[in-house]
């Protein structure tokens, strides 16, 4: 499953696979609009979404 999010810095469509997603937490300058996503392979992506939409959309269970 591949799931289409909006990258923050440059506006651009990513897409992301749950398989190859490590974690999520709110971007600290903009924890109600932006999450940050760590991939397994250590890069970071910033995609629009408050970190517990973009949970529900990759099907994992939101910290809250």
């Amino acid at each position: 499953m591949i799931v289409p999010f909006i990258d923050s810095v440059t506006a651009t469509n990513v897409y992301l696979n749950p398989d190859f997603e490590m974690s999520l937490r709110p971007d600290p300058t903009e924890p109600d609009g932006v999450t940050m996503v760590k991939l397994k392979d250590g890069e970071t992506l910033r995609v629009i979404g408050e970190h517990t939409e973009v949970a529900e959309k990759l099907g994992m269970t939101p910290a809250v």
